[in-house]
């Protein structure tokens, strides 16, 4: 049976996006079809429709092409938070309520699209003869999409393609987006019925979302996607947090390596645990192996570059099997050094960890400096001594190759002794592992063409944790 591309394509009638995440997750579109075609009248059509919907929930996750969505400031407004119930049951016992302070503080994030529509496509592969029997229906279904994402995010939809714009695609690792699966439509359905049934003489019924939707990794296809598993650093065998010195990222780096080989010895082969886990491989060997990052704090509160957090993290392209088995195995465990003293434990940040996300920057910056300096993989110095300019853009272009970001991707470099960021210190002052104290070390601010994600690392210290880039919103 011969297969065929099906594209429903969205267009924003505001250009501005407050649904979250971009692009919508394909579970949003579903959803967001299925309401248009039983509100605003469109009922009469749901009958017809509802195999079209059944079949497309069947199909495998569909590829995903968005306009590029720049972010706006960031603000926060109170809501109602829908618990009215409390202050009517105050007055009927005859005590004072004041529904004005049942409010809560919602953050509200929204993104400019800056070009005319449509802003996403949705594109499925898909049989030829089963997608022409049901595309008059799935057209029905698209043409009643009203809004997308939330109540003020007008849209209307085509079953269309011709999106030009960024490319995601279905991967084993990437962003979790939501999708469709078999049974989804008859939750949705039940989901409402809970809905429109939610209250009742005992008050009010808040389980009324749905569940049945699959999570599905996506990446961008010119994005680097690395895997990688983050903790807080603690006080051994406790809740307080544990802070090191900026210059001892080598130190952290290497409490953690040791942990995650005592931890995985009995999960894979001495082989792997040697290369992959230790480190010890060969010289063209050397990107096939974790990365121990020490993450200092840069922002908030406690903004004095002192290393609280840790990521570890592969290589890009790497299916992420062994960071999930280290967040099992780590989370909780208390690290020792190498003289088996007991020095922290890891804990798992808060979700919404804002220092965490400068560090790994979902949505992408196109500006990056160091946080700890990048250990060049040669020198960098003129035949009198002096720093040759060129010398230092050739290392650096070479540093980030390495990585996996081609010259093509960058914009210009800029690169100083000094520290980029408040709380950091001199390059000069990282302390660095002993095979590595011969080379330079400076900071670096990268710019690229276009925003980047993190984690980003470079240098020949990256697998210590040192040369961390930390985004910059300027």
């Amino acid at each position: 049976m011969s297969l065929e591309d099906l594209s429903i394509s969205v267009t924003f009638l505001m250009d501005r996006y407050y649904g979250g995440d971009w692009p919508p997750s394909p579970g949003r579109l579903y959803q967001a079809m299925v309401a248009g075609v039983m509100t605003c009248g469109n009922s009469e059509h749901a009958a017809r429709v509802e195999p079209a919907l059944r079949w497309l929930e069947n199909q495998n996750p569909p590829v995903i092409r968005a306009c590029p969505a720049a972010e706006q400031t960031t603000y926060r407004i109170a809501v109602p938070n829908n618990d009215s119930d409390v202050v009517a049951r105050d007055w009927a016992a005859g005590r004072s309520g004041d529904p004005a302070a049942l409010r809560t503080m919602k953050q509200v994030a929204p993104r400019e699209l800056n070009r005319e529509g449509p802003h996403v496509e949705y594109r499925w592969r898909v049989h030829a003869a089963e997608a022409e029997e049901m595309l008059p229906s799935l057209r029905t279904a698209a043409h009643c999409l009203h809004t997308l994402g939330w109540g003020v995010d007008i849209a209307f939809a085509e079953v269309r393609g011709g999106v030009e714009g960024d490319l995601y695609e279905p991967a084993l690792f990437g962003d979790f987006q939501e999708v469709p699966m078999n049974g989804t439509l008859d939750d949705l359905q039940s989901t409402y019925k809970r809905f429109a049934a939610r209250a009742s003489g005992k008050g009010v019924d808040t389980h009324t979302r749905p569940s049945m939707f699959r999570k599905q990794a996506y990446r961008r296809a010119d994005q680097i996607y690395r895997p990688a598993v983050s903790f807080m650093l603690t006080q051994p065998n406790s809740d307080r947090t544990k802070a090191v010195p900026w210059e001892h990222c080598m130190k952290v780096a290497a409490w953690l390596r040791s942990a995650a080989a005592k931890r995985l010895h009995n999960e894979y082969d001495p082989a792997f645990i040697e290369s992959y886990i230790q480190g010890h491989t060969a010289k063209d060997r050397q990107d096939h192996r974790l990365s121990y990052v020490p993450l200092p704090t840069l922002f908030g509160e406690h903004g004095d570059g002192q290393i609280r957090r840790a990521l570890i993290i592969e290589p890009g392209g790497a299916p992420g099997e062994v960071v999930r088995m280290l967040r099992l195995k780590l989370t909780g465990a208390t690290v020792t050094d190498k003289n088996n003293d007991d020095v922290c434990s890891l804990a798992p940040p808060p979700a919404d960890d804002w220092v965490m996300k400068r560090y790994l920057s979902p949505a992408g910056s196109p500006l990056w400096r160091t946080v700890t300096p990048v250990v060049l993989h040669g020198h960098n110095t003129a035949r009198r001594g002096e720093i040759s300019l060129a010398k230092t853009e050739r290392l650096l272009l070479r540093a980030f190759e390495m990585t996996g970001y081609s010259e093509e991707t960058i914009e210009s470099f800029a690169f100083q002794a000094g520290p980029w960021w408040p709380g950091t210190k001199h390059a000069s002052a990282m302390l660095v592992p002993e095979h590595l104290d011969g080379y330079p070390r400076i900071h670096v601010q990268v710019r690229f063409k276009r925003p980047m994600r993190g984690p980003m690392i470079a240098g020949i210290g990256r697998h210590y944790g040192i040369g961390l880039f930390a985004e910059s919103r300027e």
